[in-house]
């Protein structure tokens, strides 16, 4: 049997609820191996043979999307059982309970449907094409202001960044192009955010909200503070960058989606990125 090399997927014969491992270094007596179910462990060559995983028993989403070897000493990772253990602890009747739909989702679901009606893809293009782009704005704020997405100081921002007709017509353009435009996404995304930089609102939570209350079956919402909270609990590579970028995008777009599965495979069944979005929101506040 070959020994594992740095970077090899593998298992700990012993241990087989530490799940799949990455070995992060192989040392003269000792080899450091991160494994999915537990963590980062140092193990002894002597008194333990690891067995080399391959194939599509080596894949994992996590382990493919894992922080730098020099980072993990310095986070306390948390595992998905004990993510999941403090979720319920907040909300113990998880996603279908009335008091999380009511606290947690409502907000958001609201300001989806309300969206769907106010900017969907006909009625924005119909709103383009009349130049009605403070009516675009206008509806932009208030389905923003049926969420619990923003603090009161972004809001306050966001509004008063709209209050003229060229950054009206900035965002209104800008904002159609992202939700329903023909370019990449990667292309769309950039455009939104170089427009958000000309109305000096260029953050996190405007880049990603309305992406997010209009597709949450697939886009992720992003809070500089609880996304970075999160990636450092799961141990999870986002590239983070104070100004939105593409690459952080993707990266916390990956942490949603294996969150998603993560939750499910854990018991849990989200209904969408809402239910995740509340996941990492009750996981990243400290």
């Amino acid at each position: 049997m070959s020994s594992p090399t740095q970077g090899d997927r593998v298992f700990h014969p012993k241990q087989k609820s530490w799940g799949l491992g990455k070995v992060l270094n192989v040392g003269p007596d000792s080899i450091d191996v991160f494994f999915v179910g537990i963590g980062a462990k140092r193990l002894a060559k002597s008194f333990v043979q690891l067995e080399i995983a391959e194939g599509a028993a080596a894949k994992h989403r996590q382990l493919d999307n894992l922080i730098e070897t020099s980072q993990i000493d310095n986070a306390v990772y948390v595992t998905p059982a004990k993510a999941v253990e403090r979720f319920l602890a907040i909300h113990p009747d998880g996603f279908a309970a009335p008091r999380y739909v009511k606290e947690e989702r409502e907000a958001s679901g609201r300001a989806h449907q309300f969206c769907i009606q106010l900017l969907g893809q006909g009625e924005i293009s119909q709103l383009l094409a009349e130049s009605r782009y403070q009516d675009i704005c206008d509806r932009a704020r208030h389905i923003e202001s049926l969420t619990n997405l923003l603090t009161k100081s972004e809001k306050t921002a966001f509004y008063s960044a709209l209050e003229t007709p060229v950054p009206q017509k900035t965002f209104a353009e800008a904002l159609a192009a992202l939700l329903y435009g023909t370019d990449s996404e990667e292309d769309r995304f950039k455009g939104f955010v170089r427009a958000l930089d000309l109305l000096g609102i260029n953050r996190w939570p405007y880049a990603t909200l309305f992406g997010f209350i209009r597709f949450p079956q697939e886009k992720a919402f992003i809070k500089p503070t609880v996304i970075q909270n999160v990636a450092k609990a799961f141990c999870w590579r986002i590239h983070y960058k104070s100004e939105p970028n593409w690459r952080s995008y993707t990266a916390v777009q990956r942490l949603y989606n294996h969150l998603r599965a993560t939750l499910a495979e854990e018991g849990l069944m989200p209904r969408d990125m809402i239910d995740v979005q509340s996941f990492i929101w009750a996981i990243g506040q400290k």
